[in-house]
């Protein structure tokens, strides 16, 4: 039998998107990286230091870290880093290694760790790596329709194994998924227990509770407390809670209890069940639901490519 014209069908269009755009962005988070040694090659190395932190309002909770550094002739420095967080990402007096141009004091300097240096890149690359991925399993769902024309010799046994490896490919996915997911919530867990465990403890006041709009949705709000509180050593610090909600149930002149980094006192939280195991819950809520409907695909999924044999 000889197929008719057209019946051999295509890669589909989202395989090709899929696939172009995880390569593309492999590729830019390549040349990002390679752009980033490249650029440090006829600059100067010195060591800066934490000295604060700035660039964000209190009402948007950021923290972006200031690096002070020395330059080769003697005169002090003093740059902003690139990415901000809720909580400082860095401790007061930290080391890290800076680069500069000395003879161009306005080209950006390049602080020498991995959040400010490589983590744009170590995203793109991600997502790329995802993209790809999903790229590749549908393309091996394309494959037999691109040759669904073509006269077949295989036995029922076989045309069952492939289907049986083309859906443990798509099972093994929720799979990871899940799993991503679930050892994210362990390693914020871990990091929430390590935070009781070594955190100094006081007692703040809510001073204020701020309101702001939810991105996207017009007239909907989103409330957070300020809270002051004071170390052991009497400095006084005042910080913005970590999660927002529609719904806050705190109040101004409300006691609640505080953990903070004696190091950082900067780096603190309200001391709440949901402020510590929050987005552990959440990610476990994610993740599970995943997990257990790849892991029930993969049960289900046969790759011995036996025949049951039929009962007279």
């Amino acid at each position: 039998m000889t197929n008719a014209p057209g019946q051999v069908s295509s890669i589909r269009k989202t395989t090709i998107v899929a696939l172009l755009l995880g390569g593309g962005l492999f590729l830019l988070a390549i040349a990002m990286a390679v752009s980033s040694v490249i650029s440090t090659r006829d600059m100067t190395a010195a060591r800066g230091t934490v000295v604060r932190f700035g660039g964000g309002s209190q009402s948007l909770r950021s923290y972006t870290p200031v690096f002070a550094f020395t330059t080769a002739g003697g005169q002090r420095a003093e740059t902003s880093g690139e990415t901000s967080s809720t909580q400082p990402a860095y401790d007061i007096g930290q080391s890290v290694r800076i680069f500069y141009d000395a003879a161009h004091s306005a080209r950006p300097v390049i602080v020498d760790e991995f959040m400010q240096r490589w983590f744009p890149a170590a995203v793109l690359a991600a997502l790329g790596v995802a993209f790809l991925a999903i790229g590749a399993v549908l393309y091996r769902g394309d494959r037999p329709r691109i040759s669904a024309a073509a006269p077949s010799n295989a036995s029922y046994s076989q045309r069952k194994q492939q289907r049986n490896r083309q859906n443990l490919v798509i099972s093994v996915l929720p799979v990871v998924i899940g799993a991503g997911f679930v050892l994210g919530a362990a390693a914020t867990g871990f990091h929430a227990q390590h935070i009781r465990q070594n955190y100094s403890r006081a007692e703040g006041q809510v001073i204020n509770v701020l309101e702001n709009e939810r991105p996207y949705q017009p007239h909907s709000r989103l409330y957070s407390a300020v809270i002051v509180f004071r170390t052991d050593t009497g400095k006084q610090i005042s910080f913005a809670q970590g999660s927002s909600s529609s719904h806050n149930g705190l109040r101004e002149g409300e006691s609640v209890g505080v953990l903070y980094d004696a190091q950082t006192p900067e780096r603190a939280m309200i001391d709440s069940f949901w402020e510590h195991w929050g987005l552990t819950a959440i990610l476990l809520v994610i993740g599970i639901p995943f997990l257990a409907v790849g892991v029930f695909f993969l049960s289900t999924v046969s790759l011995g490519g036996q025949e049951r044999k039929r009962v007279a």
